[in-house]
């Protein structure tokens, strides 16, 4: 298995964490979840186009929307 430590590949592991921390959060019911989730969301999109992943880059547009309606609703 080879592991490569460039832009993209730590902008996907990057954005990673901050899903797993934003749900945390968001499990906790703390507010902060939907700004942490909304970043990760971003930084997937960048990598979605960058992959040329369309559904993964439009799922995440979407999950924007979500978290900033739910930020909004708290």
């Amino acid at each position: 298995m080879h592991i490569s430590f460039g832009f993209w590949n730590m902008a996907d592991w990057s954005a990673f964490a901050l899903t797993l921390a934003g749900v945390w959060q968001l499990s906790s019911h703390k507010k902060s979840g939907f700004i942490i989730n909304a970043f990760a969301s971003i930084v997937w999109v960048a990598v979605g186009i960058h992959s040329g992943l369309s559904g993964l880059t439009a799922l995440n547009i979407i999950l924007i929307l979500i978290y900033v309606r739910g930020y909004i609703k708290k």
